[in-house]
């Protein structure tokens, strides 16, 4: 039996797209007979010589060892997945096992160090990580780290293929079984729309915020349904609807109802929530961004406009309001494209790039 860990660099006190597609194939694995484990760095400043970070790197520690933190609390994680607070990410402090995987370039640094053979270091690459403490130049200097690379989509491989850095294409997958049109395309209520809520500067929601204003002011009968993980914004106008961490019901209900869905990012690795959209049958308005474009091809599967272009954004939700039919077409278009992206056929790629099958 195969024994793997995932590093991850934290933990991630809310669902995100990075690490519940981690967590997605954590699952499959330990189904497929792997041993699997899901490892939190205490500190990721360990390496620092300061006194401070390493001592607030155990507190982090100790905080989390008592907490009962676990991704279970935001996702269905198989109870054979085994979870470890590490007091860092140094070999000395982890469980042995055959396989480890860098979640970010900060435990790519990690993962470099450790003293096992390069064909059992593998680096995940779910977006261009450059931010926090993260420069450019630091990020690309952990492409060229002898580990075995894996990106999500086409936009992060010309980036490696310009790095001079080989790399495995796995696309991320979705699941079927999970969200589902329920409501027929032509049903939608075409004065509604989904869009997600992030804190995340990068995630350009008041670009979002102000093309709706746009589209309210010459449809008043339009509502919004508005999802995150945090609470309620303040200030957030009446005509939207807001649901803080829908469950499976929600979430389908508010992707059905809603004809249309709003991208509103500037970057995104993948762009999960417009192929989760599309799987429900709505029509998708988004920004122009690699990740998006992924699925999201302007004019057939989706209608885009340049980041940060609230004046797009509003122009083309308003197209589909006034144009049921080319409404439909973007929504059957984007719900047929959208079923090639099955995660049998990502965990498939996995289990080879990793050598397993």
């Amino acid at each position: 039996m195969s024994s793997i860990s995932f590093l991850f660099p934290s933990r991630g006190n809310q669902l995100s797209g990075g690490l519940k597609v981690i967590c997605e194939y954590a699952n499959r694995l330990v189904a497929d007979g792997c041993e699997v484990h899901i490892l939190y760095a205490g500190s990721l400043f360990w390496k620092d010589k300061s006194l401070r970070f390493k001592l607030s790197g155990c507190i982090r520690y100790l905080q989390a060892l008592f907490s009962g933190y676990s991704c279970r609390n935001w996702f269905p994680l198989d109870r054979r997945v085994k979870e470890h607070w590490c007091l860092s990410l140094n070999y000395r402090h982890l469980p042995k096992t055959d396989i480890y995987v860098a979640t970010s370039p900060y435990t790519a640094t990690y993962l470099r160090d450790y003293p096992i053979e390069n064909t059992r270091k593998f680096y995940f690459i779910q977006d261009y990580e450059n931010w926090g403490n993260v420069t450019d130049e630091m990020l690309r200097t952990t492409y060229h780290y002898p580990l075995q690379k894996i990106v999500i989509s086409k936009w992060l491989k010309r980036i490696m293929d310009e790095e001079g850095v080989g790399c495995m294409l796995i696309p991320n997958g979705f699941d079927f079984s999970y969200f589902k049109m329920n409501i027929p395309i032509k049903q939608k209520d075409k004065y509604r729309i989904t869009m997600l809520n992030h804190f995340m500067e990068r995630k350009g929601c008041r670009y979002g915020f102000t093309a709706l204003e746009k589209v309210k002011r010459i449809y008043p009968q339009l509502r919004v349904y508005l999802f995150g993980t945090q609470e309620r914004p303040s200030g957030l106008p009446e005509w939207y609807d807001y649901y803080q961490s829908p469950n499976r019901e929600i979430h389908n209900r508010i992707y059905n109802e809603a004809a249309i869905f709003l991208g509103t990012s500037s970057t995104e690795g993948w762009g999960l929530t417009i192929g989760e959209a599309m799987i429900c049958g709505q029509a998708v308005v988004c920004t122009d961004n690699p990740g998006y474009q992924e699925t999201a091809r302007d004019g057939k599967t989706a209608l885009l406009s340049p980041i940060k272009d609230s004046e797009g954004l509003a122009k083309n939700i308003i197209r589909l309001i006034e144009d049921d039919e080319l409404r439909y077409r973007i929504a059957e278009n984007g719900h047929q494209y959208i079923q090639q992206f099955t995660w049998e056929d990502s965990f498939r790629r996995l289990i080879e790039t990793f050598g397993l099958d």
